[in-house]
């Protein structure tokens, strides 16, 4: 790197485009980050909102089982079916004629005794009033029959939930009562007496008395109307759902349910728009799952339950509470990674600018090392391999018989050493030139590669002379080895020697004992290689580990 291209990488330009790119990373970091949190953040969080409405779901079904079970309970009393059955006669036939019924309905003893009865179960029971309607629709008994608003003598056909029983079924309906003005759910069920269907027993539970269906924050309880008729915000109550079945009723019915005609929507979107406009790192499949209400400033998770054995539904909404923090957090993490990244590069600018200029500096002295090192590896190589045949160096050779040597005492396996020495080989030398005898050398050596296994091992001794060491084998298997490798030369001729160069090796082996020194198994070993160049050349002999025969030349001294 030259100065030319130095100043050109530490331009202006270089600079902002290494500050943006920093910029553009910390970003992408910092998105990670924060949705990691988010994840753990979201699911926890929908854990607890799902735990919360089906709690709630349970609470609203429960209570609604236990306000039945008494209507269902007074329907088969006695009493209620005979009360009923007496006043089968009475009827509503017009506004003015209510006074006279209920005057005439209070005066009787059986009736007043009946009310009173409702009265007393009505306080146990925790509903706000209970009454009895015969037949033709006419209230004759209610616990409130005191009252000035009691329902005695009341025409009560008009009534949604009352038309189903007096048609003997079970019915159960939120409504706004017409007296009271007081908003509850209404429950009324059948009276037979005697298979004759004589009446209903009607029964009020007030909203008042289930605001702990609502109590915690976000949640709401919604009519099969889709009209909220409890919520924890109360400025909710009254508003319809999205798209739910209010909007389309008459205004007579509205009117008659619930005592108003408007219920404004509540505005329950998805979220999606408004989070990606305040925090675009949001991911699309989380931001999905979220709504938005003007009521809340943050995204939030909605949760519902419907089927509670009743018209009613179950709803939650539940802001992100993490959600501000995390926004707070993003913006944080990308100037944290940013200065991180952007220190990291004018540091490891830096390093390398000095680098680059050191590295003209010693650029000869590393040339020179690199040098040096090759030709310590060149004569490394050279002291371990002989440098025309490649096989192993005498001095080499030798270091390792003495490890093989350790490691079969150790083992306790056999250990074979030959000798080979190529039959006259002077001969080829004075007949065909240096070049084809070192050839001969070569060609032996690539058939002993050939020849013997990898843990086996070939050494120059000096010369024409070899040694060959067998790991791992007896002297039986390692005659049989070397007779092989004696043969395989002679029958397998190099063809970079002459047609009339016959090639042929003299080898003599033995076997380790336990005795044995270095010395000692290569005297015994060139002793049979004496034994096989006296036999006539061009055949392999052992000497077994307990040979005690003389010496065979002064050479075998040496080892």
């Amino acid at each position: 790197m030259n100065r030319t291209t130095l100043r050109q990488l530490t331009g202006p330009f270089s600079f902002v485009l290494i500050v943006v790119a920093c910029w553009f990373a910390a970003g992408m970091i910092a998105d990670r980050m924060v949705q990691q949190e988010l994840n753990a953040a979201m699911q926890a969080q929908q854990q607890m909102s799902l735990s919360i409405v089906d709690n709630m779901a349970e609470v609203i079904a429960s209570d609604l089982a236990m306000s039945r079970a008494i209507p269902a309970t007074m329907a088969e009393l006695g009493v209620i079916q005979h009360a009923l059955s007496q006043t089968g006669n009475y009827a509503a036939n017009s506004a003015s004629a209510e006074p006279a019924h209920r005057d005439e309905l209070l005066r009787m003893p059986e009736l007043a005794a009946v009310s009173s009865f409702l009265h007393d179960a009505q306080g146990f029971s925790g509903l706000d009033s209970i009454w009895l309607v015969n037949a033709n629709g006419l209230c004759v008994a209610s616990s409130n029959a005191q009252n000035d608003q009691g329902f005695v003598g009341i025409d009560m056909r008009s009534r949604g939930y009352l038309a189903n029983s007096l048609l003997g079924a079970f019915a159960e309906a939120y409504g706004v009562g017409r007296a009271s003005g007081e908003p509850g759910i209404f429950i009324s069920a059948p009276v037979y007496d005697d298979g004759v269907l004589v009446g209903a027993v009607a029964a009020k539970v007030g909203i008042a008395r289930l605001r702990h269906w609502v109590a915690h924050a976000g949640t709401f309880v919604a009519d099969d109307n889709g009209v909220i008729i409890m919520a924890h915000n109360s400025a909710l109550e009254g508003r319809a759902l999205p798209h739910s079945r209010i909007t389309q009723m008459p205004v007579a019915a509205r009117m008659s349910i619930y005592r108003r005609d408007a219920f404004p929507e509540i505005q329950i979107r998805q979220a999606s728009h408004g989070v990606y406009q305040q925090a675009p790192w949001f991911p699309k499949a989380q931001a999905a799952k979220l709504v938005e209400m003007p009521e809340y400033r943050e995204p939030s998770l909605y949760q519902s339950r419907i089927g509670l054995n009743s018209g009613l539904s179950a709803h939650l909404i539940d802001p992100i509470t993490a959600y501000p923090e995390l926004v707070r957090n993003h913006t944080r993490y990308r100037l944290l990674v940013f200065l991180t990244l952007a220190g990291t590069v004018a540091l490891a600018w830096v390093i390398a600018v000095s680098y680059m200029r050191e590295r003209r500096h010693h650029r000869a002295t590393r040339d020179l090392a690199e040098q040096l090192q090759s030709a310590n590896t060149l004569l490394s190589a050279e002291a371990r391999h002989d440098a025309l045949t490649g096989a192993l160096s005498r001095r080499y050779f030798l270091d390792l018989l003495r490890h093989e040597i350790d490691g079969a005492r150790a083992a306790r396996t056999p250990l074979c050493v030959a000798i080979a020495d190529l039959d006259h080989f002077k001969q080829i030398n004075d007949r065909f030139g240096h070049a084809a005898g070192d050839r001969a050398l070569e060609h032996f050596v690539d058939t002993c590669r050939m020849e013997l296994r990898d843990s086996d091992s070939t050494g120059r001794l000096g010369g024409e002379e070899f040694g060959i060491l067998l790991p791992a084998t007896s002297l039986a298997a390692g005659l049989e080895v070397v007779e092989r490798l004696r043969k395989r030369l002679k029958a397998a001729p190099s063809a970079k020697l002459p047609a009339s160069a016959v090639l042929s090796v003299s080898i003599g082996i033995t076997e380790l004992s336990p005795e044995d020194l270095p010395e000692r198994i290569m005297s015994r070993a060139d002793l049979a290689l004496y034994a096989a160049k006296s036999g006539g050349r061009d055949r392999s002999e052992a000497v077994p580990p307990d040979d005690t025969a003389p010496p065979a030349r002064a050479a075998a001294s040496v080892w």
